[in-house]
């Protein structure tokens, strides 16, 4: 089990590289950072911050997994209720639903899934942590 965790730790890392080299080259194609500020729409703008908060925080998965598992997929739940939100407002329901579905495709399907697997290895490390330090006690 141990192999798998560590294999699931390099896949995430390995996604946030690809995550933070992919969207990094879309934003700077956009006009990083102005294209922050210049969107009429409040859920786009939003959606924006959110993609660059969960770039940010996948890249701080490589120090901190609990940490970034946890921005990013807040980053990613929050996104998804503003293009709820947009695609409520703009087209209405039932077509609204096809913007958050969206998220659920290549490349952004990136951010979620990085997001998990430093979960599931941040999680793994606590458990195996917890259950040595009560078999150390009890040894003595």
């Amino acid at each position: 089990m141990k192999t798998f965790i560590t294999i699931l730790r390099w896949a995430a890392r390995i996604i946030s590289i690809l995550a933070i080299l992919l969207f990094g080259l879309m934003f700077l194609q956009d006009g990083l950072p102005l294209f922050l500020f210049a969107d009429d729409d409040p859920e786009l703008a939003f959606h924006m911050w959110a993609l660059f908060g969960m770039l940010v925080s996948l890249g701080l998965g490589w120090k901190w997994e609990g940490l970034s598992a946890a921005l990013t997929l807040l980053f990613f739940i929050a996104d998804e209720i503003a293009l709820f939100i947009y695609g409520f407002r703009t087209v209405g329901l039932p077509d609204g639903f096809v913007m958050p579905l969206s998220a659920f495709s290549f490349p952004f399907i990136l951010f979620p899934l990085g997001g998990l697997f430093y979960l599931i290895s941040w999680a793994w490390k606590k458990s195996t942590l917890a259950k040595s330090q009560q078999v150390e006690p009890s040894r003595a």
